[in-house]
């Protein structure tokens, strides 16, 4: 997320967002507090921002919109706001949850009331939210709508494959003759939704590049790819390997306290698994076939006796490294590249 300032914010603004509604808690003045609930649709929200400003002093320079990630259920809401100027931030709900210590009850009036205090607690660390691009925001929902579709292709075929070889052959094949027709319309499914994908960002010029750049890595394929360009915005929410290798839960973390607690660094569960488990994919892919990658991993499990999935998330990294390297400077990965400064 791109950094802000926000010394001049007098007006707190907690939304609580669902389907059809979201409730609101604004606090100003270090006393005032006014709720109330808005229809989530433009002309509401629109209408919400309109009575905001007949409060005395306020300016819509002066507040800022604090929410949890919602999915799609808050991108009205997000999108309406930006194009009004609004200052808009969009967190995850554990991160919230977390920095107001003991928490007792729930409903969407006290949720609202929490996000108030967490952007009055945290103002000086808040980062705005930065919209995407129409082209990333399609590539997010036919990226989900192709790991839907593998998912239900992989419900119908597996148990058939099971059942070959411990039901009754006739009853087995009778089961693959009537999903059959499913199983190919899936599968073509799939063919159209990769050709679109690869049809829009080919002729978008930033995302193609983009695309080429990490399509270079050995390890990185196109849905790799594709899933980092997304969780990434391109490149500008996340600009660095370390953030994102804490993002995909790859970043060990150390767990002690004082000289009685010590135990051995682990990664996070709070990552997106989904990119992780592409990352393991390529790495395996790459101990096959990149001989420095193979010749490293030999030496830290076989010599130095390391864990095997440590190693890996090590490997992990160094993609992850390769990867931002060439975006940084913007080229093809080259094997024993040397980066040569100007004097």
């Amino acid at each position: 997320m791109i950094e802000s300032k926000l010394t001049v914010i007098k007006y707190f603004i907690g939304i609580d967002v669902s389907k059809a509604t979201f409730n609101y808690c604004l606090r100003y003045g270090g006393r005032y507090v006014v709720n109330g609930k808005v229809a989530n649709n433009v002309e509401s929200i629109q209408e919400f921002v309109e009575t905001l400003k007949e409060i005395q002093g306020f300016k819509l320079g002066y507040a800022v919109f604090g929410m949890e990630v919602t999915g799609v259920y808050g991108l009205i809401l997000m999108n309406t706001l930006t194009k009004m100027k609004a200052k808009v931030i969009v967190e995850p709900s554990t991160r919230i949850k977390n920095s107001l210590g003991i928490i007792r009850g729930k409903n969407d009036k006290l949720d609202a009331a929490r996000i108030a205090r967490y952007l009055i607690k945290n103002l000086q660390e808040l980062k705005l939210w930065l919209p995407r691009r129409k082209i990333i925001d399609e590539l997010s929902s036919l990226s989900t709508l192709r790991e839907r579709m593998v998912k239900i292709g992989t419900i119908i075929t597996t148990p058939l494959n099971e059942d070959i070889n411990f039901i009754d052959p006739y009853i087995s094949a009778a089961n693959i003759k009537l999903c059959n027709p499913s199983i190919i319309q899936i599968e073509q499914l799939i063919t159209n939704i990769d050709l679109r994908i690869k049809t829009l960002y080919k002729n978008d010029e930033r995302c193609n590049r983009l695309m080429k750049i990490m399509l270079s890595v050995m390890g990185i394929g196109d849905v790799t790819a594709l899933q980092i360009l997304i969780h990434t915005n391109e490149f500008k929410t996340i600009t660095n390997a370390r953030t994102f290798a804490s993002y995909c839960g790859i970043a060990p973390f150390e767990y002690e306290s004082g000289t009685s607690v010590k135990r051995r660094a682990r990664v996070s569960p709070f990552a997106n698994k989904r990119i992780k488990s592409l990352l393991h994919n390529g790495v395996r892919a790459c101990i096959g076939s990149d001989q420095e990658i193979k010749a490293y991993y030999k030496r830290r499990v076989e010599v130095d006796k390391k864990n095997k999935m440590s190693t890996m998330n090590a490997i992990k990294f160094k993609l992850i490294c390769r990867v931002f390297a060439c975006i940084r400077g913007d080229r093809l990965y080259e094997k024993g590249y040397v980066s040569f400064k100007p004097i």
